[in-house]
């Protein structure tokens, strides 16, 4: 006892002490000593000098995911990364202005947001908006302290962010754009330069006339390349992996014991009534599927062909099973036959201003609007006016484009009042209703009834026995073990006819592996380990399935390497040998060239930067004619086709204009519409930290 009481004494300790070893277990000397020493561990970055905390980084990412069920990790870790420091880099420039953007400004531009003052909920008895509605809605939202609220309070507030981000934006490139302006020299000096005309003649030879096959590559002619364009390759680190995938499927065993199982629940035995007897289908399928029960009722058209035909065919109190079904088998048993109305509808929208959903070019009111549909409504029950035509000119709804044709729907699709009416008259009748979209002219096209059951459908899912399970586990073990000890992936997998597949060029923040379903983020995390060498393999469990991955290729930052920069590099080699033979051979005059070479002399016509003709798709041949003299003539000038031989017979300049104040404006506004450059110049001006590796 004395014994158990000293160990519950130091039981912190201890616990420290076992939380210690375990991470220094699984983590490297170069972790450790960062987890201890990084003064950066509660950050993820900063931008000029503000920190962006873990907290606020993962929030936004959380919010984002929430909003966008299908961004995976890599995309919403990207988004809000250039969110939040774009965020920052237009804050910390209205700073410096001395401008703020309040919580008046974000209010402001709240209430006149579409979305809000359309809302309905946001609206008194009157339908008009009201700010107090809106008030109380927050309010209630920020006082929800639920799971969900939490989520609704959180999308909430990157909604007002958004808001404010919107508005700094603005606010700083309208201060930017107030500050830029075009001279009249400049628009003069444009104009004059787009349409000065040159013609000349020219000769060119075509890289084609020089085989690929002729050209030896060497891996110096590659990184020498590399060296002289480092900009172009500078990459991000990244790697190689190659793996082979084992499957946790079921076997023909375990399919076989899975139908079994589901036929036993047929009958009754001493658990309870079976499926065929039970009338508590809501518990019964509760208890034994893996779906819950759904008392809607099914349509033969929206069910497989074979699957239709055979339920279908089947009387009330049939089963009908087990059959296979996106990964499950089932067992139905058809509880209900109904015939189900169906009707095929055109509408013409007549919306008034403030009305749901309402365009915001819609201003007529609620009363104009009443009149102009009762107008048409007399027009297209007369047999002069087409229903269809009328819809597309003068309807307010999506479905004008169409004539007004909403298709087919069953009952209870459609809002309350048009629901009503469609429902309770007969083919092609005309009639006029309200709702919170505004007035509609319906035509009933057709009606039909379709049948429908109503099933109570037991559902197990085809998952793999805790000895498939095993036996996989086993066979990638076993896979992964021999490749430990030094067997060749390739030949180990070509023996066992494994498919190995690759995947190249992984970033440091990836958190998907091509191939492989979900996040696999902890594979990446191992190519980029430290003690993670070219040749290093791992077994990784994945939903469903085992992988055995090894490492082929490490690409560090910095300048791209030769071996990975070789598929792009060899062809611009390639070229640039090309370039050389060709221009060694244009020599003489122009008629010299023509005469050695076996080639065409041809004329350019009157050109200009303005009307460039069929020369102004070689910008390089354009540009050195217009900086030529007139009489002379040069050599070896580098197109995209060729290399070139031009001579300039004239260069005119462009006509004087009595005012250049077109030009100056046209030039204003194409530089005040770019908003990418005014972002990107602050962004390079920025000093911008990324902590996130």
């Amino acid at each position: 006892m004395a014994v158990l009481s000293k160990i519950r004494d130091k039981s912190l300790f201890l616990i420290l002490i076992i939380g210690m070893a375990l991470f220094a277990f699984v983590a490297s000397p170069k972790d450790i000593g960062n987890f201890f020493k990084s003064d950066k561990t509660n950050y993820v970055g900063s931008v000029n000098g503000e920190e962006i905390s873990r907290e606020e980084f993962a929030s936004q990412i959380k919010t984002y995911k929430d909003q966008r069920s299908n961004a995976n990790d890599t995309q919403a870790t990207s988004a809000v990364w250039n969110s939040i420091t774009s965020q920052k880099i237009y804050s910390s420039q209205l700073k410096e202005a001395g401008i703020v953007v309040g919580e008046k400004d974000i209010w402001d531009a709240m209430v006149n947001d579409n979305s809000i003052k359309t809302s309905p909920q946001f609206q008194n008895e009157a339908g008009l908006f009201d700010e107090e509605s809106l008030k109380a809605y927050i309010a209630d939202l920020q006082e929800d302290t639920s799971e969900s609220g939490k989520t609704r309070w959180a999308s909430w507030i990157a909604y007002e962010n958004g808001i404010k981000q919107n508005l700094e934006q603005t606010a700083y490139l309208s201060l930017v754009k107030s500050g830029l302006g075009v001279s009249i020299e400049e628009g003069k000096r444009d104009y004059l330069l787009q349409n000065k005309t040159i013609s000349g003649n020219y000769v060119f030879l075509p890289f084609t006339s020089i085989p690929d096959s002729t050209i030896s590559v060497s891996d110096s002619d590659i990184q020498s390349y590399i060296n002289n364009h480092k900009n172009d390759y500078q990459v991000k680190a990244t790697r190689d992996i190659q793996y082979v995938k084992f499957d946790l499927l079921a076997s023909e065993e375990d399919k076989e014991a899975i139908k079994i199982d589901l036929q036993r629940l047929i009958e009754d035995d001493n658990q309870g009534l079976g499926l065929k007897n039970t009338k508590d289908y809501s518990s019964f399928i509760a208890d034994n599927s893996d779906i819950p029960f759904n008392d809607n009722y099914v349509f033969k058209n929206k069910l497989s062909p074979e699957l239709g035909n055979a339920l279908f065919e089947l009387e009330t109190g049939a089963i009908y099973g087990p059959y296979e079904e996106n990964g499950y088998y089932k067992l139905s048993k058809i509880i209900e036959s109904k015939e189900v109305p169906e009707v095929k509808a055109s509408h013409i929208l007549i919306a008034y201003k403030d009305a749901l959903r309402a365009k915001p070019e819609v201003v007529r009111t609620k009363e104009e609007a009443k009149t102009e549909a009762n107008k048409i409504l007399r027009k297209v029950k007369g047999t002069s006016v087409d229903f269809a035509t009328e819809a597309k000119i003068s309807s307010d709804g999506p479905s004008s484009t169409k004539g007004g044709d909403l298709g087919w729907f069953k009952e209870g699709q459609m809002v309350p009042a048009f629901n009503d009416w469609v429902f309770s008259h007969k083919k092609n009748d005309i009639g006029i209703v309200e709702t919170d979209f505004g007035f509609h002219i319906i035509k009933l096209n057709d009606t039909k009834v379709e049948k429908g059951l109503k099933l109570a459908t037991i559902s197990k899912i085809i998952a793999p026995s805790e000895k498939t399970e095993n036996l996989v586990f086993v066979e990638a073990e076993t896979f992964a073990a021999n490749i430990a000890k030094g067997g060749s992936f390739k030949e180990l997998a070509n023996e066992k006819k494994y498919s190995i597949k690759n995947a190249q060029k992984l970033g440091r923040r990836e958190t998907s592996v091509p191939g492989l379903k979900g996040n696999n983020a902890n594979i990446v995390y191992w190519a980029f380990e430290d003690n993670t060498e070219i040749g290093s393999s791992k077994r990784f469990d994945i939903d469903k399935a085992y992988v055995v991955g090894q490492l082929t290729q490490k690409e560090p930052e910095g300048l791209q390497s030769v071996k990975s920069a070789s598929l792009k590099v060899k062809p611009l080699v390639i070229k640039d040998k090309k370039a050389k033979a060709l221009a060694a051979k244009l020599k003489g005059t122009l008629n010299d060239i023509v005469t050695n070479e076996n080639v065409r002399l041809q004329k350019t016509g009157e050109i200009s930067l303005a009307n460039p003709s069929v020369i102004g798709r070689e910008k390089a041949i354009l540009g050195a004619f217009l900086a030529m003299k007139e009489g002379t003539t040069i050599h070896g000038v580098r197109g995209t086709k060729g290399v070139y031989s031009l001579e300039l017979i004239k260069k005119t300049d462009a006509v004087t204009l009595d005012s250049y104040e077109p030009y100056r404006i046209q030039l204003e506004q194409k530089m005040k519409k770019d908003n990418n450059t005014i972002y990107n110049a602050l962004k390079e001006a920025s000093d911008i930290e990324d902590y996130r590796n």
